[in-house]
């Protein structure tokens, strides 16, 4: 597959002078990927453009203002589900969040400055009997590997090209 099928927004946030990232946890009874940890974001809809797909997402999701796009990052395939990705880098206003239950079960987030201190580290794992070798960040409450976890790959060479 080599068309964007989905999107997603890399959600930052500024509380007190502390930019940060917001990351959803999947509803438990999700179709693809309960349970884990990801970015608002899905599927891009007949005559949509890729940011405005991504915003509409990020909308259902956790009800967020997207205040300004920063980045598109290259996209991401989902090993599992067969998605290409897009990741879209964007501040929102988190004032008036709240998590639409039937797809987000929480939401965590961490501090841009420590997630760029986060070591990453590889996981393999088997899959459909073939092995497949992941990203995993370790963060205090939580854990991202996947499509997330390689988009977060990204998006930390983004910031240290963009001297961020």
């Amino acid at each position: 597959m080599n068309r964007i099928t989905s999107v997603v927004i890399i959600p930052l946030y500024e509380v007190r002078g502390t930019t940060s990232i917001l990351f959803t946890k999947r509803n438990q009874k999700m179709k693809h990927h309960p349970g884990e940890i990801s970015f608002p974001g899905g599927k891009v809809e007949n005559g949509e453009g890729y940011f405005e797909a991504a915003k509409r997402e990020t909308i259902e999701e956790i009800n967020c203002v997207v205040t300004q796009k920063l980045g598109t990052l290259k996209p991401v395939m989902t090993l599992v589900s067969n998605h290409l990705i897009l990741p879209f880098i964007a501040f929102i206003d988190i004032q008036k969040l709240t998590l639409n239950k039937d797809e987000v079960e929480a939401v965590f987030s961490t501090p841009l400055d420590a997630f760029l201190k986060t070591k990453m580290r590889k996981k393999r794992f088997s899959h459909r009997k073939i092995f497949i070798t992941t990203p995993v960040w370790d963060f205090q409450e939580f854990y991202a590997w996947g499509a997330t976890g390689r988009i977060l790959f990204d998006f930390k060479n983004w910031l240290k090209k963009h001297q961020i």
